[in-house]
């Protein structure tokens, strides 16, 4: 903590010089922008008749050493008009290059090292900072969805508040499904950690911590050969994110007022049947004096008709209600589960000073977000600061440094099977009068609950606690859990211009966080009562060198880097728990606990030192061949067996400067080859003790039950890419496809071990997963004018994926399993096919025929559960993003699509089980309700093979037999759903006020939009009430088991954006 305190102290200090030093230069510099006033990275300035060349820093600064009399300076840039400026007496000066229309991008690359695009040998793609803010999605990671060809992100619903997103790059790259992509801000690598579970509070991964207000933009390196110079951290990719920054220039100053006000509502709820309720048989129980009673004791709806029969309901066995004794009707309430619901709202305010002077650059900002959530006593609370400066201490020596903290506190709903709202969809009644359960306490402190033991034949009841299931608003209220994070995140450096093209840097930067989990259950539910904590804390420093070289030779250009890296990170935790209930209600204190309190510490240190290296040689701006090579000493290793190289080669070749046709503005092609690496986590390669049990007054020690395994090796990645961009019509049009191969080997996985062994597993190298792919981005301006304009960019992938093989003689590896009712599933990979195959019971089908066998009653037969239904991966994902402008109007719509991948739903499941489900009240053909008997023609109709004597059936069959009893807990089949969607993500409509309207007032601009996120699913093939997009759940690697994910919401706002 201390070395980061003074980190920061010293970042801080950094951030004022800014303001009270002012460099000074005597030698031919100078800067070189775009007809805007940016800067333009990495422009050429050459002496002309000369070898004296230099290259532009990425501020678009340069210093050159001229000779002769009257020189000429020949400025040029991809993209750019080349410019001659000749040399007088002054030693400063500012060259403005005018766009060209053709390909001009500077980008982003490894290490922060600004690139020219045409100069790359592998994809890259970037997203600008107004893309990702469209309409305030609170996840940046989630704001990728859908906008970079290869990139899929699994979101999680709006109600959990900034909650979980999960990103894929080309596939699944890991036997563990553990290879989310390193994220790094402004050359930081920053920690991407979940907390959450498949249960519980979605508490979201950290890259939420990063404000989207700030990001200029984001580049997303794909594969190992982009990716390589951060070695064993980049196997899986990097989300590169860029931040604003000041400008240099004249001195000015820069405000900006940014707020957002939007509301949310539920939507996608899944359709329930009004016309059974609560209880296990159509026929009414009834007390000793006849009356008749609705059989609190089921929590599921194969019970009456609710068509008015007088009856005692679970609020007259209350001495304290109004209603207590009395009969009243027995009818539904369509929307009892849509009134739990409450109208959320989001506030967004934010507030940017930037600016700069002529050796000076500085940005504040600051961010406040408040969120009321869609569901009862659920709220998140937000604030970002951060601050950026650089200062040219002398005209070659500049010290810069960014700072960024964020802070959030929630009081985020519960999800999963037991806990979240969406279990009203699985374990509810449509006779409960939700706007009666609101007021769930009595004045008496007595809780009101729906699912109580059955009543004395008088009426009386034994006990009011509930059996299964807590009133809904008794879990918000009460049950409630809470999360905070603070972090601090940012980098201080120090560059130094040794010479016109050599350049040497070195940076401290840091990640730290303090993540705090609180949960409760209160006396007065139906678990024991009980209070948890958490304490996370996790700190990463990066201490790094890097030294750049560029250099001209008349055709030739070379750039080469060197640096050196030392990774270290200490993670600890501390959680406990009481046991046995609480001393006393409603006291949440590990000192409340009955019994001895469960705890659990755990110290976690990490080291990795990096030598790496790059050259980049070009000619006549044409032909580029770039080779790098890192080095990655892992302390997870063994010693004398951690030390691994990993290199990578590229080139491309723009045969546009060669071809000569004018429509053709660039066409490039491209070629790499990588090797990457990644380790194990810490203390799998050494004995080690852990805490045991207590007997008597002895605490115990035990030994882990997994074998060591000193030889243990890093997994590795080689990967192979080609791909072809083309740009046309002066960029009107462009066209970017790739073709790669990824083969991840010696992949470290746990395999179970003979017990006579005296252990359970061990860490092995084993096994073998590739993935194969095409990328495919298209990108113009259909309509261009200069009152109207359309620009487009459409993305589309297609990635397989093989395990190629596992360990000698195992042919299967179980990555997850569940179970329910004695009934399992699993995910599971198998040798030959793809990774993650969903693996449950299906029906018997005859095999002449395939149609399903029935048993003598008639129900369908079903497998054991070991049917392969295929990969949950998706076969196409991509998106379609237009932004259309006329006048000062513009309207911005993202469309995100997703063809293949499947998963399980709980949710529809149990809905059909507990008889919620419309189907389970439907009409059947012979126009009759399927719960009628089968003597007055109702029953559910079923077609089939009798798997006795083998001949064809129609017959009709007892609706709770087969939905509830069959269906319902056996055959998977039946809850196996196609994640293909199709889904307006973002829409955003506004119109911009110009300074000749706004006149005297101290504004130069005033936006004003509408927008609207999430508004609608255009098409999906899984049935209404399940968000395929939305299939996220804590820090699983893989979503693949909907178990009662949290509902969709829409959200729709405006946003004020107001520039002094």
């Amino acid at each position: 903590m201390r070395s980061v305190t003074q980190l920061f102290c010293v970042m801080a200090f950094m951030f004022m010089l800014p303001f009270s030093i002012f460099g000074q230069s005597r030698q031919v510099s100078g800067t070189v922008t775009n007809s805007k006033g940016e800067p333009v990275p990495l422009a050429t300035v050459q002496q002309k008749g000369t070898n004296n060349a230099t290259t532009a820093n990425d501020n678009g600064s340069f210093t050159i050493n001229v000779t002769g009399n009257n020189p000429v300076l020949i400025i040029s840039s991809a993209g750019f008009i080349a410019q001659e400026v000749s040399i007088g007496t002054s030693a400063t000066y500012s060259i403005q290059l005018q766009e060209s229309g053709t390909l001009s991008e500077v980008v982003v690359t490894a290490l922060g090292i600004n690139r020219q695009q045409r100069s790359l040998g592998y994809a890259t793609q970037e997203v600008k900072g107004e893309n990702l803010t469209l309409t305030k999605e609170q996840n940046v990671i989630g704001s990728l969805a859908g906008k970079v060809a290869g990139v899929q992100v699994t979101g999680s619903s709006g109600a959990s508040m900034g909650g979980t997103q999960k990103i894929k790059i080309r596939g699944i790259n890991s036997l563990l499904g553990t290879d989310q992509p390193l994220i790094v801000i402004d050359g930081t690598p920053i920690s991407n950690a979940n907390f959450a579970g498949r249960n519980g509070g979605d508490y979201g991964n950290a890259g939420q911590d990063v404000n989207p207000e700030d990001v200029e933009s984001i580049n997303v390196l794909k594969g190992p050969a982009a990716s390589a110079l951060y070695g064993i951290r980049g196997q899986y990719g990097v989300i590169l994110i860029t931040t604003k920054k000041g400008s240099k220039g004249a001195k000015k100053v820069n405000v900006q007022l940014n707020s957002a006000v939007s509301i949310e509502k539920v939507g996608n709820l899944l359709p329930m049947q009004n016309l059974y309720g609560g209880g296990s048989v159509q026929t009414w129980r009834t007390l000793g004096n006849g009356d008749k009673y609705v059989d609190m004791s089921i929590d599921e709806s194969w019970g009456p008709r609710m068509d008015g029969t007088m009856a005692r309901q679970v609020f007259s066995f209350y001495p304290q209600d109004a209603e207590y004794g009395l009969l009243t009707p027995f009818n539904p309430h369509p929307n009892n589960i849509k009134d739990f619901f409450e109208t959320g709202s989001t506030i967004n305010n934010g507030i940017t000073v930037s600016g700069g002077n002529s050796n000076s650059t500085f940005r504040l900002s600051y961010n406040n977000t408040r969120i009321e959530g869609v569901e009862p006593n659920t709220w998140l609370r937000r604030n970002n600061l951060s601050a950026s400066a650089s200062l040219d201490l002398t005209s070659k020596l500049t010290v810069s440094t960014n700072f960024n903290y964020a802070n959030n506190s929630g009081q985020r709903p519960a999800q999963g099977y037991e806990g979240g709202s969406r279990n009203m969809f699985q374990w509810f009644q449509r006779n409960l009068d939700m706007k009666r359960l609101k007021n769930y306490r009595y004045s008496d402190g007595t809780f009101l609950h729906w699912n109580l033991s059955r009543p004395n034949s008088d009426g009386s009841m034994s006990s009011y606690e509930p059996l299964y299931w807590n009133n809904p608003y008794f879990e918000a209220y009460e049950n409630p859990s809470n999360d905070s994070r603070d972090r601090i995140f940012g980098d201080v450096g120090l560059s130094w211009q040794v010479l016109p093209g050599l350049k040497l840097s070195g940076f401290v930067r840091a990640d730290q966080f303090t993540q705090n989990i609180e949960t409760r259950e209160a006396a007065g539910g139906w678990k024991v009562p009980g209070y948890s904590y958490g304490k996370y804390q996790n700190k990463e420093m990066n201490y790094e060198f890097l030294g750049q070289y560029t250099k001209s030779w008349g055709d030739i250009s070379v750039t080469a880097n060197a640096g050196a890296n030392l990774y270290n990170r200490r993670y600890s935790y501390v959680s406990v728990a009481t046991a046995g209930g609480l001393s006393s209600p409603d006291f949440y204190n590990i000192d409340a606990s009955i019994d001895r309190p469960g705890a659990s510490t755990y110290l976690l240190r990490k080291q990795i030192r990096s030598l790496y290296g790059m050259a980049s040689i070009g000619y006549k701006n044409t032909y580029f061949l770039d080779a790098s090579i890192r080095n990655d000493n892992s302390s997870t290793l063994p010693k004398g067996n951690n030390s691994y190289w990993y290199p990578s080669i590229s080139g491309s070749f723009v045969f546009s400067e060669l071809v000569k046709w004018s429509p053709l503005s660039l066409g490039k092609l491209r070629l790499s080859y990588a090797k990457a690496g990644s380790d194990l986590d810490p203390y799998l390669t050494s004995f080690t003790y852990r805490v045991g049990g207590v007997y008597g007054n002895n605490s115990t020690l035990y030994v882990p039950d997994e074998l060591i395994n000193p030889n243990i090796q890093p997994s590795f990645a080689h990967s192979y890419e080609a791909g072809i961009d083309l740009r046309f019509l002066k960029d009107r049009l462009g066209l970017s496809f790739t073709w790669y191969q990824q083969i991840n080997k010696n992949q470290i996985i746990r395999l179970d071990v003979s017990g006579t062994s005296g252990y359970g597993s061990a860490r092995i190298n084993a096994g073998e997963i590739q993935n194969k792919g095409i990328e495919l981005s298209v990108s113009g301006s259909p309509v261009k004018t200069k009152e109207f304009s359309w620009d487009a960019i459409f993305n589309i992938a297609r990635n397989k994926n093989k395990v190629v093989e596992l360990y000698p003689g195992m042919d299967v590896y179980t990555h997850d399993q569940n179970r329910y009712s004695g009934v399992d599933v699993f995910l599971n990979s198998y040798v030959g096919g793809s990774f993650g195959d969903l693996i449950g019971k299906a029906y018997q089908r005859d095999e002449a025929t395939g149609k399903i066998l029935l048993n003598d009653n008639n129900l369908p037969l079903y497998t054991q559960a070991n049917h392969n239904f295929g990969s949950v991966l998706p076969k196409f994902t991509g998106g379609f993003q237009n932004t259309f402008r006329f006048g000062g109007f513009n309207l911005g719509a993202m469309i995100d699509f997703q063809s293949g991948g499947q998963f399980f739903s709980w949710t529809q499941m149990m809905a059909v089980k507990t008889g919620l489900a419309e189907i389970t009240a439907a009409t059947n053909d012979n126009g009759k309700n399927v719960r009628d008997p089968l003597a007055d023609g109702g029953g559910v109709k079923v077609t089939g093979i009798r798997a006795s004597d083998k001949t064809e059936v129609t017959a009709y069959v007892d609706a709770k037999a087969y939905y509830r009893t069959t269906l319902g807990t056996h055959v998977y089949e039946e809850w196996l759903y196609d994640a293909s969607y199709i889904k307006l993500r973002e829409l955003r409509l506004g119109y911009t006020f110009g300074k000749s309207v706004l006149g005297k007032l101290p504004f130069s601009s005033v936006n004003l939009s509408l927008i609207a996120r999430n508004p609608v699913m255009i098409w999906q093939k899984a049935p209404k009430g399940i968000d395929p997009s939305e299939l996220s759940t804590g820090s699983a690697p893989i979503s693949w088991l909907e178990t009662g994910g949290l509902n969709t919401v829409r959200s729709f706002g405006a946003n004020l954006i107001i520039n002094f």
